[in-house]
Parts: structure tokens; sequence; C-alpha cells
């Protein structure tokens, strides 16, 4: 494997971190809220008709049958076992996740019963039929090793490595203010021999100010406000950008490619110092791959994974070492 030891010092787009609304947390404060949240991570739509008639529907789709008792609990229910927010643990999402992940390396972000029909198509032939935590149980009988899943508590140190790629062009010359950034995690992230967030995880980035080149050698600036990534059980993990992550980025700053008018720069503003290539604009391309970090101690429910497939999907990552 070979290192990855850098030292970047040129810049011209700035990524400063962020913890959305849309990532807190904190639960919906209100009925409503609570199931239409439900409703976007299982369907990726709002169901028609009443609360009730709308909770029903959810919990025939996830239990198989109409549960007992008032909404409130009935939601909390609903909650722990379908998953999308954090201390889920090992929900239906978390499980589909894993399904997914040993068949195809990587987990795509998209509603819980949407994966659920493709990933049964793919195994099964078509969708199947009845309560979807048993269609999940099912897959996972059939597709983990040993038909287990076997997890456990981990915690991912502040400081930790997470390569980002960027899935939307950046250019200080037509970017525009307020403008979403697509993100996506560009390779596992391992705490050693426990997956704790996918490759194929997505977040974004909110661009929160653009300076075009201008005269007088002014070069281009892009600040991109990022956002923190969901792990496999629904914990937030904050991305920051430090000093000893700047480290990691100047051989994989070259190899983005020669074609680049401008140098990845990371805040806070001023915070790295700079050197700038005078006049020209920033331009990141869409697919442009680098390291954040993780900003804080967050402990997590990571997916244990055989030896033989850590040694498998780590065999061609670059070794990340940091000097003192």
């Amino acid at each position: 494997m070979r290192k990855l030891i850098a030292t970047i010092t040129m810049v011209s787009v700035v990524l400063l971190t962020a913890l959305s609304p849309a990532f807190a947390q904190s639960e919906a404060s209100t009925l409503l809220e609570s199931i239409e949240s439900i409703e976007m991570h299982l369907y990726g739509e709002y169901l028609p008709g009443a609360i009730v008639d709308r909770l029903e529907q959810i919990e025939r789709d996830v239990f198989g049958q109409v549960e007992s008792g008032s909404v409130v609990d009935r939601i909390n229910r609903i909650r722990q076992a379908a998953g999308g927010s954090f201390g889920t643990k090992v929900s239906v999402a978390y499980k589909l996740a894993a399904v997914e992940w040993f068949l195809k390396r990587r987990v795509a972000s998209e509603p819980v019963m949407t994966k659920l029909e493709k990933l049964e198509t793919l195994v099964l032939g078509q969708p199947g039929e009845g309560a979807m935590s048993s269609r999940v149980d099912n897959l996972l009988a059939l597709c983990l090793p040993d038909g287990t899943l076997k997890t456990q508590d981990v915690t991912v140190e502040g400081g930790q490595p997470v390569m980002i790629r960027l899935l939307k062009k950046l250019d200080s010359s037509s970017t525009q203010k307020g403008q979403r950034v697509e993100i996506e995690i560009a390779r596992d992230v391992l705490i050693e021999n426990h997956l704790v967030v996918p490759k194929g995880a997505r977040t974004f980035g909110i661009v929160t100010d653009v300076t075009p080149a201008g005269r007088l050698g002014r070069d281009g600036k892009i600040t991109l406000e990022l956002q923190g990534i969901k792990a496999l059980d629904g914990t937030i993990v904050p991305l920051v950008f430090d000093e000893k992550t700047k480290e990691l980025n100047e051989s994989l700053q070259w190899a983005i490619g020669a074609g680049l008018a401008g140098f990845i720069v990371f805040g806070p503003v001023g915070a790295l110092g700079a050197v700038f290539v005078h006049g020209k604009d920033a331009v990141i391309p869409e697919g442009a791959e680098f390291y954040v970090a993780a900003g804080s101690d967050v402990k997590v429910h990571g997916m244990t994974l055989p030896v033989d497939v850590v040694v498998e999907i780590t065999k061609d990552m670059p070794l990340v070492e940091i000097k003192p």
C-alpha cells in the first residue's frame, strides 16, 4: 500500500463545517412532523389521508399489523424499528444497508421501501410480500456471512480521516451563493474491523459565499459549508477540516487532475493561510476526492466484518499517516 503524506498550503475553495437542521439528532417536534419524517425515510414521499390512517399504513408495512397504544408510542415504535434517526441501532434501515453493502460494497441513499424492493428483485427475482421487518430478515439470512448480522459499539475518534467526493462541479465564475452541493463518502470508514460509515453514504454542502476571480490578481474563492454524515445506525458524525487533515491532501490534490485552475482551500476563512495562483477562478471538478475528518469523538454501532472482507476492501487503500 502506498503512503499518502501531505502538506497542502495552496488554497481557493474554503470548506467550512456545520451540522444542518436536516441532520440534527433531535426528533421532530410535532406529531405531523414525526409522521412526515418517517414517511420520507420509508417511502420518499408523504402518504395521503389523516394521521391515524397514515400511521396504520406504515404499521402494516413495517410490522404486518396495526399496533395499539397512543399515537406517540406507536410513532416511537416505528422509529425504533425502521431507523433513520439517532439511537435506533439495528433497525430495518441498518439491516438493509448491511445487505446492500455485502452485495455491492456500497450503500445508496434512497427510501427504505425502494431499497428493499430493489434488493429483493436482485436476490429473489421479484419484490416480496408481508411485513417489511420479516422481508429484511430473510435477505439478511441469504446475503450475510453465516446469515447473521454482527454489530458492536465503537467510537469514531475526532480526527478520523474520511474521504469524500464532490458530486457537483464548483466554479467561482458560475457557482451561486446558497447552492447545494451533493457529497458522498468515497471510501468505507472502518474502525478496526467494524464498518461505521459505508461508501456511497451522502451528505451535502451549502455554498455560503462566492468571489469570482478579479483584477489585480485576485483569485476566485468559494466558501462551502459542509454538513455531518450519518453512520449506519443514524448517528451523526460531524465533518471538519483541521491541520492534520490538511496534511493528507497534498499528493491527493495533484492526483485530482492537471486541469484545476485553483486549489482546494479549507476554513475557517484565513485560518490556514494561502498562496494563490493569481487571477484564477476556483474550479473543482465533479468527482474530486479529498480528505476531511471526524470533528469529535462519536460513539456509533458499527457492523463487524469478517477479517477476509476487511483485507479485501483495504488492500488498495493508501496508508494514511500523519506526521507529528
